[in-house]
């Protein structure tokens, strides 16, 4: 099982395995793939550059070749929106959302009348991963605090916390007495943020759909979801009920509940 196909090291491999292929798209390599990356960068840069430089025909046939690749394998995506980009290659994909964790966490949800809010980035990738979202709408949401995961962020917000790059351990505690998850991606696949917050009942958004999980199109669409789970003071069973069941159903996984 190949999990992401991230540069040219990927696809070689893949050309090169002989057996079973299962591919597991993990977000920003559709990306990768969609913005042409043979041709730019990738962690095999140097070869890259030297495709750049053929006449643009044969870049074609080499674009084509990789694409071939591509089709030898079974594909399975994390999100329809996936699947779709995919498609534009005339790849067939599955979707299955998955959890490389616990998928049995216990249900922390409690209700508080200022609910904290939590969102985590990666080094040097704020604006992808939301931290500007949640710099515009903070200032609508006053009874609604907000905590800023993986990456320094400078904020003119009383109810904004950056928290910065904590251990692993550190976030998973404070994050577990929370009550919602946020996931601001554009592209993305199913995260471990949403995959936490909904396994321990708490409640999750997403820029990108998910089954049961809402979806925001704009500032003020997420201002108005956010502002209507303040009001859940139970548990999200039923969608952690409906995850704990649909998570990781690859054929390659062997699931024991």
């Amino acid at each position: 099982m190949f999990f992401g196909m991230y540069d040219l090291r990927d696809y070689i491999a893949l050309w090169r395995h002989k057996g079973k292929k299962w591919v597991l798209w993990a977000g920003s390599d559709i990306r990768n793939l969609v913005n042409g990356f043979i041709f730019n960068d990738g962690k095999l840069k140097q070869i890259s550059l030297l495709v750049k430089k053929l006449p643009a025909n044969l870049q074609m046939k080499i674009a084509f070749k990789f694409v071939q690749v591509l089709r030898e394998a079974e594909h399975w995506v994390e999100n329809d929106l996936e699947a779709a980009e995919l498609g534009k290659f005339d790849i067939e994909c599955k979707v299955c959302p998955s959890y490389l964790g616990n998928v049995n966490l216990p249900i922390t949800y409690q209700w508080r009348k200022r609910p904290s809010v939590y969102v985590s980035s990666g080094a040097d990738r704020q604006e992808e991963y939301g931290f500007g979202v949640i710099e515009r709408i903070a200032g609508n949401l006053p009874r609604m605090e907000f905590h800023l995961y993986g990456a320094p962020w400078n904020t003119k917000h009383r109810n904004i916390i950056a928290h910065g790059r904590v251990a692993k351990e550190q976030m998973n505690e404070e994050t577990s007495k929370m009550q919602i998850g946020l996931r601001l991606n554009e592209s993305d696949g199913f995260s471990e943020i949403m995959a936490k917050a909904v396994l321990r009942g708490q409640y999750a958004i997403g820029k990108v759909p998910h089954p049961m999980i809402p979806s925001y199109e704009n500032d003020m669409d997420l201002i108005l979801k956010l502002n209507r789970l303040r009001k859940e003071k139970q548990p999200n069973l039923k969608v952690r009920d409906y995850y704990i069941q649909h998570l990781n159903e690859y054929p390659w996984v062997t699931k024991n509940h």
